[in-house]
């Protein structure tokens, strides 16, 4: 298995030497899929370089280093976590049987062997779809009390902890997770998330841009589009939430703009937004008075 990995690292060196990267970001998020391929976490690997060919579609290197490790996951996954530990793998294979309580108890038997820390991220993986929060949080807690640099586990533990509202507690598994994957685009966008909740606007901006600098995508400027409405942006808020309906068009972009425009006094057109709001929402009493609110000011006016 270390040949293989060695033999991998290899491999992504020569790609970082005659790729001609469009920008730093492509650059960076092949060094985070080398890290990941040295974990052992081929899916996330994988992720990194379908990010990549987001930016750069025409990049051959790339689909040829992703066909690559495409074989490597069908053909060495399996045995890379059974020399690790073999009961992480009989989990799997019951979990793919369907069986819930010989998936837990195979967890269970290979947190007490060696290289206890992947059976802990799995049972708290195991736990999280349950929506056993509380044990999902102390089976991540104990994978990196076994392995401090296991970073997926800290990554694991933060979204769980603002699954749960748990804003506050967020920070510090993230930032953790962060010292070790500081161009990860998503942990800035958790972080940035958790800090708006708990209205640590200027905190909040500054991860947010963190999170654009390395992916620009439409989820991260509908978060931006918010902190600029706390910061009581309207113009530049509402010009924002409108770009995005093209990829984005739920309930909460319509009831955003409508707020949008209330705070500048366009009461016609928050009129309109809060309608199409209501048609996309299930019954929201809040979006209901609301529209009553702003049909009663045009009224009276």
């Amino acid at each position: 298995m270390k040949k293989f990995l060695l033999s991998l690292i290899l491999i992504t060196a020569v790609c970082c030497t005659n790729i001609s990267f469009a920008n730093e970001i492509e650059e960076d998020y092949l060094d985070i899929a080398a890290d990941y391929c040295i974990a052992g976490d081929y899916n996330s690997a994988m992720e990194y370089l379908n990010k990549i060919l987001l930016i750069n579609p025409d990049n051959k290197q790339i689909s040829d280093l992703k066909k690559g490790l495409n074989h490597i996951i069908a053909q060495d996954k399996r045995s890379y976590v059974a020399n690790i530990n073999p009961l992480v793998t009989q989990a799997m294979e019951y979990k793919l049987a369907g069986s819930t309580a010989g998936e837990e108890s195979a967890l269970i038997q290979a947190s007490k062997g060696n290289n206890a820390y992947l059976a802990y991220y799995y049972l708290g993986n195991f736990y999280r779809a349950k929506k056993d929060y509380l044990k999902a949080l102390d089976s991540y807690n104990s994978a990196v009390s076994n392995r401090p640099d296991f970073a997926q586990a800290y990554l694991a533990s933060a979204i769980v902890l603002y699954d749960i509202g748990n804003f506050q507690a967020v920070l510090n598994p993230i930032d953790k997770y962060l010292t070790f994957n500081p161009q990860d685009d998503f942990a800035y966008a958790v972080k940035s998330r958790a800090e708006f909740a708990l209205g640590m606007l200027e905190q909040s901006r500054h991860d947010n841009d963190r999170a654009l600098d390395i992916n620009d995508c439409p989820e991260y400027r509908f978060d931006k589009a918010k902190i600029l409405y706390k910061y009581e942006a309207f113009k530049d808020s509402k010009e924002l939430f409108t770009s995005l309906l093209n990829d984005i068009q739920t309930s909460k972009i319509y009831e955003y703009m409508a707020l949008c425009d209330i705070g500048m006094g366009n009461y016609n057109s928050a009129l309109l937004n809060l309608d199409k709001a209501i048609i996309l929402s299930d019954d929201d009493e809040f979006l209901e008075n609301k529209y009553n609110e702003v049909k009663e000011i045009l009224e009276n006016n």
